[in-house]
């Protein structure tokens, strides 16, 4: 049996779904905590190793804390409900030797995705795209990237492009996506975070002026 809910939030992040989970993965899901996947939008840690009286590390035997964490995709963002175990039965909160570990990592989470907003120093910083030339991030060089027909992840999926193809920003984006058109018309939609600024010439100052929507 796991230890049981002690603490929740809930809120709107600007990264999407898969990152969340990612960043969850990485900066939750170390020793002695694993990383489990619980459905498509569903993930928790489990403590699977706790440090007993003298020191030693074992196998918990009762209440194994846990942090888990909700998603659901929405015109406006990533809304996030993350939730937290306490750290130990009444008489070790009365001792004051409750393990406050999972809410830490909790916390951990939930100011990331809160304050990368307005954190120019993190990837989940807000990024307004301005009309204008953009292009694929470089890491989709090589592989094809097929526009969404909607601004909505459920959306079908239309047209192939690749880093070298010609798109243009257009109004008429919506929360994590931007509204592209090609050179031949046809218009689509991009995650935000696929797509950088490009310099419609290649100048220093050209250069700088694209690096303020990095």
């Amino acid at each position: 049996m796991l230890a049981k809910p002690a603490h929740s939030w809930r809120f709107l992040t600007a990264a999407p779904e898969r990152e969340v989970f990612s960043v969850m993965e990485q900066l939750l899901g170390v020793p002695p905590y694993r990383f489990e996947v619980i459905a498509a939008n569903e993930a928790r840690i489990l403590e699977y190793s706790r440090r007993g009286l003298f020191g030693q590390w074992s196998r918990p035997r009762v209440r194994p804390r846990w942090v888990s964490c909700r998603t659901e995709a929405t015109a406006a963002g990533t809304t996030v409900v993350v939730e937290a175990s306490g750290g130990g039965g009444v008489l070790a909160r009365a001792a004051g030797r409750a393990d406050r570990g999972a809410v830490t990592r909790a916390l951990q989470l939930v100011k990331l995705l809160t304050a990368g907003i307005d954190d120019q120093r993190t990837i989940y910083r807000e990024r307004r795209i301005p009309p204008g030339p953009v292009t694929l991030v470089a890491s989709w060089a090589g592989m094809r990237y097929r526009l969404y027909t909607e601004p909505r992840r459920d959306a079908s999926r239309g047209v192939e492009i690749l880093t070298a193809t010609k798109l243009e920003a257009v109004p008429g984006g919506s929360g994590a996506f931007v509204k592209v058109r090609l050179h031949d018309g046809t218009e689509g939609y991009v995650e935000r975070d696929q797509v950088v600024v490009a310099p419609a010439v290649a100048t220093r100052e050209a250069q700088a002026q694209a690096a303020q929507f990095v």
